[in-house]
């Protein structure tokens, strides 16, 4: 099973929507997290991602980010009311402006106050709870004071990105840590982190062979195909991964500018474009071209060139 991961700015509902009328191996997606202060008062505008009608693609799972039992608890029940029967609750944003609030990973160097909130909210919702985590937030050993937590409780499974919070996305992902930590658990695991090519899945799967779910986030926009050729679906050749790729952006595209204003269309297909521009020999060139795009007529120009003119990695690659 593979799972879409929670890329904020990202991988929301637009873009899930139309991956799944291009590409067919995601089994299910985490939503981007919904950020609980904010619900009591904003509920429609913050939780617009997983509204019911803006989701016709793949399935979804809302995260939840927070660390009050009250505001996860109304949000629970709101998310229940929309039809959504398993929440996430985000243990792993490593964002400073997060962390430092104590929400994210930054909860985890305090094991007892997430004992003290699966306690309180537990009971109170309606739905199974997953929980997406990292290692720690400062430093490996945290993971060991948050396992035997984790173990006292119910939950539908534990996601775990194997760096630390302070790490952000960069640096040594700690296999050697997850693989002591597996036997402790009492829950299915699910693995996420640094899966970008097929090989990349290959070597890890071997690392971890009691693990058959993995969540890819990154990969994905790197190489939307990723999921096929990881399944072994069905194998494509350059041309037929090319002709499916097009549609794909130009879908995206037409879908942002029936959601964002203009200018934001323009940004965020170039935001897009630093994932899509590692499909091509030569990315560098392939962005900063992109990059220097005035508006979405000239960006919808330049990607027909970029895709006709420019050399194409594989899609196994």
């Amino acid at each position: 099973m593979i799972l879409l991961a929670p890329l904020q700015g990202y991988t929301n509902f637009i873009f899930r929507n139309v991956y799944s009328r291009h590409y067919t191996d995601i089994d299910i997606a985490i939503s981007p997290f919904i950020p609980l202060t904010q619900v009591k008062h904003k509920i429609l505008s913050t939780a617009n991602d997983v509204l019911p009608a803006n989701n016709h693609g793949m399935p979804v799972i809302p995260q939840l980010l927070g660390n009050n039992p009250e505001q996860f608890i109304y949000m629970a029940k709101i998310l229940h009311d929309w039809g959504y029967t398993t929440l996430n609750w985000n243990l792993g944003c490593p964002v400073k402006r997060i962390t430092r609030k104590k929400r994210g990973s930054g909860l985890l160097p305090y094991p007892e106050m997430i004992r003290e909130f699966l306690e309180n909210i537990i009971p109170h919702i309606p739905q199974r709870l997953s929980i997406k985590l990292r290692l720690g937030l400062n430093n490996v050993n945290e993971i060991y004071q948050i396992i035997p937590v984790l173990n006292d409780f119910s939950l539908e499974n534990i996601i775990i990105h194997a760096r630390l919070g302070v790490q952000m996305y960069e640096g040594e992902v700690h296999h050697d840590v997850l693989q002591n930590c597996l036997p402790l658990f009492k829950h299915e695991i699910i693995y996420n982190g640094d899966i970008f090519t097929l090989s990349d899945y290959r070597a890890i799967h071997e690392k971890y062979p009691t693990i058959n779910k993995w969540m890819i986030g990154r990969g994905v926009l790197y190489n939307p195909l990723l999921p096929l050729t990881i399944k072994g679906n069905q194998i494509l050749s350059l041309e037929k991964g090319k002709e499916i790729f097009t549609s794909f952006i130009f879908d995206l595209y037409s879908e942002m500018k029936i959601y964002l204003p203009e200018d934001l269309v323009l940004d965020k297909a170039k935001d897009m474009w630093k994932f899509f521009s590692k499909r091509f020999s030569e990315p560098e060139k392939v962005f900063d071209s992109i990059a220097h795009t005035h508006s979405i007529e000239e960006i919808i120009q330049l990607t027909q060139k970029i895709i006709s003119e420019e050399k194409m990695n594989d899609w196994d690659s």
